[in-house]
């Protein structure tokens, strides 16, 4: 196996200084031996068990510290060999003096006594060579079968093994020297510190013998696991190591397919990364070696754009939509997946080797390694635990850059060993404890407020002090896992959502603001009219009976515990600063409560009254806000008419009135009919919103608007780069869905972009009429340009 190199100067200058060059295979390892800690030799040892080298002590234990006896050592070797199912014809021979009959190693020793190496026939007047043997005696016709074995001993073998005898080394100090010095260059002490009197642990061993697998055989090219039937393979991307196959309990994905496994598992920092599998000779995953050299960066993003993102410390990277990136095990493209990205989402950017972007890989959402809470007020880092001795990691709070001082009682930490970050999360929730599955004693899962929650091994004894029916608040990790539980006397959580829908029978759907909770359900008092009012409404969530939600309404202004105003360009609410990350959610009226960027508000300013909640993160930023009808982005913008619709009822068919927005998508046209009782003027232009009140399953009207009109607006007064359009009496910033029309010939302009329908339309005429909702000073866009 090659030495791992870096870059070169060159090309390092070239990259961000932030990327990461990625170490070798083994560097990230799972195994089913749990008392392994370094991933080196879990994953050596992972997989010299899938080949039947190795089998442990007993207990799932491997011992990795303890020593290794010249017995054991012998018997691996010859299993390595794949030559073990000779070991028992060779128990009644004695070779050696001191490895008795009795003895539980004497068939291994003796067959690996037995087998040479090197060595040729004689023939066509050549004279033949004597071989070397693979392992020889102490020199007084004993072995010492028990006796710890040296690391120029072991190396002496294995080189043996890769069939190079004693003609091959040159001399030495010592006798091993040679050996020693062959096994270097050939990779064999790769990851290794040891001299050839140093004696080897069990843990040493494995990676020596992993080394062997993929060092090559005298005079081929040849692997020398290949000879044991197995074989490596372009691998592409490991997408997910804990896919599904039928007829396999584990399997792993990459670009290039789905291969069962019999592993302990892989290690999920190793997804996103381009390498090669190993399989055996049943096609089944060994091992995943990433590729020398990966050059990547792990990043948090606080905002999400078609071309760009931005970096919690500020920094913006431009993105082509077309790149390639790599979510939920699926390949898309960033223009894909850029709108559903979230204020701190993680993300690892990948870059060729001119230092190019040349794709991006988005993260599971869901943890599987260990989680801590903060049972006490901390004193320093009360999660070094987790951390496994790594001292130059980042501490990530909620998404935000943050430090030690910023941890509290009752905070959940995670750790992302391979980008060295330490993830917290003071998400909470408080609920009745209302169902567990599949036992209180074993349980996987809890439901509270009518969602069930994934339940770590952390928080199980928490809930032995609970039963069924108790008030509980539940301590979240990032990803909405339960790591803990305690009483609402000692924590409580604050969900706040919106009623997305309400049976007749009362049974409400909210779904909370952090996206990772979803949604809650229960029964309420609503009924009829009062359900219909709180369609769409922002309240805030709870729960004192098994079963049942209690739904209390937020407001704008005063009420909703905002004062002062939102300073857009300062980004301060009252004074206040909001987060990098804060996540801003828009709805209008009784329409859907929808995420939008913070560069959509385009208004000077934002008064309280138009925020209907703001929340404070664990410093005292304003981390979430929800706006009133702010940005006007939420609108479907086109020609507006009237329409009617029939409902039946017990006094025969009732006509109502409805509005229909005619307008275009990528595709071409489109119409949108929403039922209320708007008075539309003739050859209107404007938008409207759907509520989710419903009549005869058509969406009512949340909220309309009629556009002022501007014409004679030359070509030359957009400017395509900063997306806005200069008239003689302001500048207005054009909408990011800005729909074209055709007058002429009553057509809709279309494109995948906006931006490039708009360009269309520039280019079909100078005679361009733009339509506008507000004043740029309170957040006005163009939303729509007509040409002829």
């Amino acid at each position: 196996m090659k030495k791992r190199t870096w870059l070169s100067a060159l090309l390092a200058v070239a990259l961000l200084v932030s990327m990461l060059v990625v170490p070798s295979a083994s560097a990230a390892g799972n195994s089913a031996f749990t008392d392994i800690t370094d991933p080196d030799q879990a994953n050596a040892a992972e997989m010299l068990r899938l080949l039947g080298v190795v089998n442990g002590t007993g207990g799932g234990a491997f011992r990795p510290q303890g020593t290794l006896t010249r017995g054991e050592f012998c018997k691996m070797t010859v299993e390595i060999m794949g030559r073990g199912d000779e070991e028992p014809a060779q128990r009644s021979r004695t070779i050696f003096t001191d490895v008795s009959s009795t003895h539980w190693a004497r068939g291994y020793i003796n067959l690996a006594a037995s087998i040479t190496v090197g060595g040729s026939a004689g023939g066509d007047g050549e004279s033949s060579t004597a071989g070397t043997r693979l392992i020889m005696g102490v020199g007084d016709g004993s072995f010492q079968p028990d006796r710890v074995i040296t690391c120029g001993e072991a190396v002496t073998i294995l080189m043996r093994v890769l069939g190079y005898g004693d003609g091959d080394v040159a001399g030495g100090l010592n006798w091993y020297d040679g050996y020693m010095g062959l096994a270097s260059s050939a990779g064999l002490l790769d990851k290794l510190n040891l001299t050839g009197a140093s004696t080897i642990s069990r843990g040493q061993a494995a990676i020596l013998f992993y080394n062997l697998l993929f060092a090559k055989t005298k005079g081929s090219d040849s692997l020398y696991l290949t000879g044991l039937g197995c074989k490596v393979e372009d691998g592409g991307i490991l997408l997910d190591v804990n896919a599904t196959l039928a007829g396999s309990n584990t399997a792993v994905k990459t670009t290039t397919g789905t291969y069962k496994t019999d592993r302990a598992g892989l290690d999920e920092n190793l997804e996103g990364m381009q390498g090669d599998v190993v399989l055996d000779k049943n096609d089944k995953l060994l091992a995943f070696q990433p590729k020398e050299n990966i050059i990547s960066r792990a990043v948090n993003v606080a905002e999400w754009e078609a071309t760009w993102i931005r970096l919690l410390d500020g920094e913006q990277i431009q993105i082509q939509p077309d790149t390639r990136t790599f979510q939920s095990g699926e390949e898309k493209t960033y223009k894909d997946v850029y709108q559903d990205g979230r204020p701190g989402d993680s993300m690892t950017i990948y870059y060729d080797i001119n230092g190019k972007i040349d794709y991006l890989f988005l993260p599971s959402t869901s943890f599987t390694g260990k989680a801590m809470v903060a049972r006490n007020q901390p004193s320093g880092n009360p999660f070094t635990e987790l951390t496994n001795g790594d001292s130059n990691y980042k501490i990530y709070k909620n998404g935000m850059p943050a430090t030690v001082g910023d941890i509290r009682q009752y905070d959940v930490a995670t750790y992302d060993s391979a980008s060295k970050i330490l993830y917290i999360s003071d998400l909470k929730l408080t609920g009745i404890y209302e169902n567990v599955s599949p036992s209180p004693k074993a349980p996987v899962s809890i439901t509270v407020l009518g969602r069930a929650f994934d339940v770590l091994p952390e928080a199980t004894n928490d809930l032995q002090n609970f039963k069924i029916g108790d008030m509980m608040t539940l301590l979240l990790t990032n990803d909405g896992k339960v790591a803990g539980v305690v009483t609402t006397a000692a924590a409580k959580g604050n969900a706040v959502g919106y009623v997305e829908s309400i049976t007749e029978d009362g049974k409400a759907t909210v779904q909370l603001l952090d996206s990772v909770l979803g949604k809650v359900e229960g029964k309420t008092s609503y009924r009829k009219d009062s359900a219909t009012k709180m369609m769409g409404e922002l309240v805030t969530v709870s729960s004192n009976k098994q079963g049942q939600l209690t739904l209390t309404r937020l407001t704008g202004g005063s009420s909703s515990g905002v004062t002062g105003k939102l300073d857009v360009a300062a980004r301060t609410l009252g004074g206040t600063p909001l987060a990098d990350n804060v996540a801003v959610y828009e709805k209008v009226g009784s329409s859907k409560l929808q995420p939008v960027k913070y560069s959509q508000i385009t208004a000077v300013s934002v008064p309280a009254s138009k925020i209907l909640y703001a929340s404070k993160d664990y410093a005292g930023r304003y981390n979430v806000l929800v706006l009133d009808d702010v940005t006007g982005d939420l609108y479907t913008y086109g020609f507006m008419s009237k329409g009617t619709m029939t409902t039946p009822s017990s006094m025969g068919e009732i006509v109502n009135s409805t509005v229909i927005v005619t307008t275009s998508d990528k595709n071409g046209e489109t119409k949108l009919e929403l039922v209320g009782g708007v008075e539309v003027p003739r050859n209107a232009i404007g938008g409207v919103v759907a509520s989710l009140n419903t009549l005869q399953d058509k969406n009512k009207i949340a909220g309309y608007v009629f556009l002022k009109e501007l014409d004679g607006v030359h070509r030359s007064a957009f400017d395509m780069k900063a997306k806005t359009v200069t008239t003689t009496d302001m500048v207005l910033p054009i909408s990011d869905n800005v729909v074209c029309y055709n007058k002429t010939t009553k057509q809709w302009f279309t494109a995948e972009d906006p931006m490039d329908a708009l360009n269309q339309a520039r280019a079909f005429s100078d005679n361009i009429t733009i339509y506008y909702d507000r004043t740029p000073e309170d957040g006005g866009k163009v939303r729509m340009v007509v040409v002829q």
